[in-house]
């Protein structure tokens, strides 16, 4: 895949947008401390959105990020802002001096981006990130893995509900949610028959039986050969909720190894937000 010229800081940046978010508040939560029991796939879904985050708006006042491409190490800070199923905010600044150097406004059918360093914006739709990012994304996919909601990378040839479309098991006491056809995926994969699993996709889920929050999430994407991880750690409590304070990502293909670890803190519930987004005039428009 050809990258066409956005800068790679923005290359990079942009993945690191699919991460998550953590509260200042009390400590570290365990993981594996609890025995995962035997439960209907029915059951452990309806726990797992129970026990997903319920807002309206949500601010993430501070997050530092640190990522590795092509051996070129960056780092950032930033914020972001969530207007649920409406819109995602997303403001990057310098590591030292605070210093915006981009600002993203995602809707449900536009990407746009401020680039304050060349004085350029663009405006783009979500085919954005599979063409630039290698990464198939849409808005619903891109909140849900920003709120740590589970969400469904897989798509099959007949719609089908979550609990119909993946499999529940218990693994290494964890709660696991395959995709549906992954016994088919074992086998090719156990003989080398990777010329058969092109039709396939692969997305493994993994949830802590005490926390009942997602922990991994692993998606095969065999037609590009590209592998997508994401682990989240250091959960703590805020009120009755969960949520993990560090992600690590990572995502590969034969031409790409981009991997990162980001913190999230400075978190506020249902304020009412402001997501200003003023190109100036004297802004250059680029089409990506």
């Amino acid at each position: 895949m050809k990258t066409k010229p956005i800068s790679r800081f923005f290359f990079g940046a942009l993945l690191l947008i699919m991460a998550l978010f953590q509260f200042s508040c009390r400590s570290v939560q365990e993981l594996g401390i609890v025995k995962a029991k035997p439960i209907s796939d029915g059951k452990l879904y309806r726990n797992l959105l129970d026990s997903s985050l319920h807002y309206n708006s949500f601010y993430v006042k501070k997050f530092t990020a640190n990522f590795t491409i092509k051996d070129v190490k960056k780092s950032f800070k930033g914020a972001i802002k969530i207007q649920k199923d409406s819109l995602i905010w997303i403001s990057i600044t310098a590591p030292v001096g605070g210093i915006e150097v981009a600002r993203l406004l995602i809707s449900k059918d536009s990407v746009k981006m401020i680039d304050r360093m060349k004085k350029k914006y663009f405006i783009d739709d979500f085919n954005f990130f599979n063409e630039r990012l290698n990464v198939d994304l849409n808005f619903e996919s891109l909140q849900s893995i920003l709120t740590n909601s589970v969400f469904t990378a897989v798509n099959s040839e007949k719609e089908k509900s979550f609990v119909r479309g993946f499999n529940a098991r218990i693994i290494n006491n964890m709660y696991v949610f395959i995709s549906e056809k992954s016994r088919k995926v074992d086998r090719k994969l156990r003989k080398d028959k990777l010329r058969k699993l092109n039709r396939f996709g692969y997305q493994k889920i993994d949830i802590d039986p005490a926390l009942m929050r997602i922990t991994d999430v692993l998606v095969k994407d065999f037609e590009d050969a590209r592998d997508i991880s994401v682990k989240y750690r250091d959960f703590k409590s805020y009120d009755n909720n969960k949520f993990p304070q560090r992600l690590s990502f990572q995502v590969k293909d034969p031409k790409h190894l981009l991997s990162c670890s980001l913190k999230f803190n400075k978190i506020s519930f249902d304020e009412k937000l402001r997501f200003s987004f003023k190109i100036s005039s004297k802004y250059e428009r680029i089409y990506p």
